[in-house]
């Protein structure tokens, strides 16, 4: 085992066993070959490490896999940042322990960064859906160099439904990362958007690829897909909404910023969506959301002053900062119409 690798590929692993090994051949089998594989394994007990070790023992670049060890069970974003902290790539890849890469994903993501000296590079995905069996999605991002301060963040921000949310099938400038302190929070959901959404802000150069290097698979039960099952914990839905009111609370260090109204209207958008969520499956969340609980989702991070200084998105996040204020007999049919507008209910 190496003390210095070009690029570390950070697997963290819980009950995987079924995918386990096409996840790993697909990283394994990278035509650049100066990569640590570094997996973190989250007491799963299921046999996925098993497999693991297996290709430790047998695959040609097997002495590169580097396996660590929680002690019990901590999530996901524990063991990201476990590998944040321990990894000895110049350049840091984060991979889902269901998926799978391009052969030429690593040589791709690394020419783009080393070409132009860029923060970070993001290429484009797919999703195979195995929950509703549908068509393949192709999520293709355009071919940009984005090389100012703040230039990928407006992008992010202003792009929203074309910039989607990950952290896998990036590569990062790992001695970056770990320069803005940026870390992932306890939480079991949209733990990539917490980290995305404050990493960019960071970035003074990054480069977007068209190529689809990254082949994400949609499982049932998995954790980030808890909306398709028929009974859903609150519980669940509150770790999603805090992971909002984090971001929300965060903006307050932005507002100078530019794309401040763009991050503010999706932010709270997304708390939009959440309480639509809520109202269309009201009867199969345990226990049930309050109308008051369901209004307070919907706050803006600021006063109705400072939007109103806004120079970009300044109506929806008006309409929007009204909405979160509305008495609740007017709130829910305001929810419902707006929700029916939007074809979300």
């Amino acid at each position: 085992m190496k003390e210095q690798y070009e690029v570390t590929i950070g697997i963290p692993v819980y009950k995987s066993v079924d995918y386990i090994n096409d996840s790993m051949c697909s990283a394994l089998n990278q035509t650049f070959h100066d990569i640590e594989f570094l997996i973190v394994d989250d007491c799963g007990d299921d046999g996925t490490i098993n497999v693991i070790t297996n290709l430790k023992s047998t695959h040609p670049r097997g002495n590169n896999i580097r396996i660590l060890s929680n002690i019990i069970n901590k999530g996901v974003s524990y063991s990201r940042n476990r590998i944040i902290d321990e990894a000895r790539g110049r350049f840091l890849y984060f991979m889902d322990s269901d998926d799978v890469i391009e052969p030429n994903t690593i040589q791709i993501l690394y020419d783009s960064i080393a070409q132009h000296q860029s923060d970070v590079a993001y290429a484009s995905y797919e999703i195979i859906d195995y929950v509703k069996h549908g068509p393949v999605e192709l999520y293709k991002k355009a071919s940009l160099i984005l090389s100012r301060n703040d230039e990928l963040a407006e992008y992010v921000f202003k792009h929203s439904n074309i910039f989607h949310v990950s952290v896998c099938n990036c590569l990062m400038n790992l001695a970056f990362l770990r320069q803005t302190g940026i870390r992932f929070i306890d939480t079991q959901f949209w733990e990539d958007m917490a980290f995305t959404y404050e990493f960019v802000t960071k970035v003074s150069s990054a480069v977007l690829l068209p190529n689809i290097t990254y082949h994400y698979q949609r499982r049932p039960n998995s954790l980030s897909h808890y909306q398709e099952r028929k009974c859903l914990q609150k519980t669940e839905i509150l770790k999603n909404i805090s992971t909002i009111d984090y971001l929300k609370n965060n903006c307050i260090e932005l507002k100078d910023k530019d794309y401040l109204p763009y991050l503010c209207y999706n932010l709270v958008i997304n708390s939009f969506y959440m309480v639509c969520h809520i109202f269309k499956n009201y009867h199969h969340i345990i226990p049930a959301f309050s109308y008051i609980e369901m209004r307070s989702v919907i706050w803006h991070p600021f006063h109705l002053r400072d939007i109103l200084r806004f120079k970009h998105k300044l109506l929806p996040n008006l309409v929007l900062f009204i909405l979160g204020r509305l008495p609740v007999r007017f709130f829910i049919p305001s929810i419902w119409l707006i929700g029916k507008l939007k074809k979300v209910l």
